[in-house]
């Protein structure tokens, strides 16, 4: 799949990055865990119960950090246009991390380069 995404310019999975996870991306108070909740989350399909084990949190602290996303991100979680949307940026986002030796304090720009 990453092969896929080879051929997808930085600049627009950048710019696509920013509209899907903008809110999420600048230094707010729980940016990163609620970033990294936002992936749990969607690596377990959806499966509340599921994302709370993997995070080790109650299953309240979890409904609260999605309630919290979908205000952040103005979105909703039961959308499946949406979470493919999440899907894809979080991919973009993480993808980019990986080229830039692990780094995630660096601008989105330079985070989604792709050779």
């Amino acid at each position: 799949m990453s092969r896929l995404f080879d051929s997808i310019p930085a600049s627009a999975q950048s710019t696509f990055v920013k509209e899907k996870l903008g809110a999420l991306l600048e230094e707010r108070t729980y940016s990163r865990e609620l970033l990294w909740t936002l992936k749990v989350y969607l690596d377990s399909n959806g499966q509340a119960g599921e994302a709370a084990k993997r995070l080790y949190v109650h299953r309240n602290t979890l409904a609260y950090r999605l309630a919290r996303l979908q205000e952040l991100l103005g979105c909703d979680l039961k959308n499946l246009d949406t979470v493919t949307d999440l899907r894809l940026a979080l991919t973009f986002y993480y993808n980019g991390i990986q080229e830039n030796g692990g780094k995630d304090d660096v601008k989105i720009e330079k985070t989604t380069h792709i050779s």
